[in-house]
């Protein structure tokens, strides 16, 4: 793929998983050059539409919300909310703590718990990732997020029917569907990939949404309520780009 806005290839060190933004067992990270470009992208596509910013992002499969937090980070000066929901209830607790970190009040928590961590160890790390809090911090005083939410749920289920309703509606979606060994579908339904964009396209507003769905290459990302308006593929990863189809 040729990248049109993160044009530079390095300088990402500060969004490292476990650095600053808190990683756990179970959960993944994702590559901040990549998640910044395909938000940089979905933005264009709703400026093209003539939808304007800020907008609410939400990523039904969020597992530790890292990537939600890095895209907040960089760009929540073009965000107004955030929402983070996964099948997976142990992971939420770590999303919330790295969701946290978009508010000022949540990074200056974050920047105190690694002053502990060098006075009892002394770790360059430790020393490096306070340098990081303080760059990070500073692009929060630019963000327009107001609001962050994350809340278990299955977005396979069938009729979609415990959607919380503090969700709302949602002007991006942005997932990393599951695959791989450290992470995979949790679901009773049969066919979870026809499940969740049938799910998503009930909540989705014609004409004034986009849906940016990330993939190993062996899963097929076609819905005919969907109109696939971008594909690309980056490494062992496939990327498109949806808008929904009304009725």
């Amino acid at each position: 793929m040729k990248y049109m806005f993160e044009t530079k290839p390095s300088g990402y060190e500060d969004f490292a998983s476990g650095r600053v933004l808190y990683n756990a067992r179970g959960t993944t990270a994702f590559p901040v050059r990549l998640a910044s470009e395909i938000m940089q992208r979905c933005f264009l596509h709703l400026q093209g539409k003539g939808h304007d910013e800020p907008y609410t992002v939400y990523d039904p499969c969020c597992g530790g919300a890292y990537m939600l937090t890095v895209i907040g980070l960089l760009h929540g000066h073009r965000m107004k909310r955030i929402v983070a929901s996964d099948v997976n209830s142990e992971v939420l607790g770590i999303a919330e703590k790295n969701l946290s970190l978009l508010s000022a009040e949540g990074m200056k928590r974050r920047k105190k718990e690694l002053a502990q961590l060098l006075e009892q160890y002394n770790k360059p790390s430790h020393r490096e990732a306070l340098d990081s809090v303080e760059k990070l911090a500073s692009l929060i005083a630019q963000s327009y997020i107001e609001e962050t939410c994350s809340f278990h749920h299955d977005i396979t289920a069938t009729g979609d029917a415990d959607m919380e309703p503090q969700a709302g509606g949602f002007d991006i979606v942005l997932t990393d569907l599951p695959y791989g060994e450290l992470v995979h579908w949790h679901s009773e339904s049969g066919n979870p990939l026809d499940r969740f964009f049938d799910n998503m396209h009930g909540r989705m507003e014609p004409e004034r949404s986009v849906m940016a769905v990330i993939a190993d290459k062996r899963q097929k990302l076609r819905h005919d309520k969907f109109r696939r308006i971008e594909a690309f593929k980056a490494g062992k990863r496939q990327v498109a780009i949806f808008e929904p189809i009304g009725e």
